[in-house]
């Protein structure tokens, strides 16, 4: 189920991502094995599941094999960290190399529909694939059992 697209147009498809963050209405969502991130002792993260919004990132790099962006989670103490009173903004910036990704999404939200709380993406919003990075990190019983 490999998508028309490919790892060859993947810079072209970033591209689009970010002249597409400049309109509001356009929602993307990226996925990856892991990520990068320059502020923290564990360098690296998995998964990598962001959101490409207007506002929401900043920043975007596109690299001859890697997407790079300045993001933000709302962030919970960790057990071994002092527990401060509530949640806190935890600003970085996340680094994602193409052989890490597998999947982009694109949704467009018409002028005057209002986004609830939870936006659902499906498989038709899909504008990249790559079914062997998925399946070799994400495994299911069924793919583990394949001869």
């Amino acid at each position: 189920m490999e998508n028309q697209n490919t790892w060859a147009n993947l810079p072209e498809l970033l591209h689009q991502v970010e002249r597409d963050l400049a309109d509001p209405s356009v929602y993307y969502l990226l996925g990856g094995h892991y990520y990068d991130r320059d502020n923290h002792p564990r360098r690296r993260h998995y998964p990598a599941v962001f959101s490409l919004h207007h506002g929401e990132v900043a920043n975007l790099e596109i690299g001859p094999d890697f997407v790079a962006f300045d993001t933000e989670f709302v962030r919970y103490p960790e057990d071994d960290e002092p527990h401060a009173p509530g949640p806190w903004v935890d600003r970085f910036r996340a680094t994602i190399p193409f052989e890490q990704l597998y999947q982009l999404l694109r949704k467009v939200i018409p002028s005057g529909e209002e986004v609830d709380e939870r936006l659902t993406f499906l498989p038709t919003d899909s504008v990249y694939y790559n079914e062997r990075i998925h399946r070799e990190n994400y495994p299911t019983p069924w793919t583990i059992n394949q001869p």
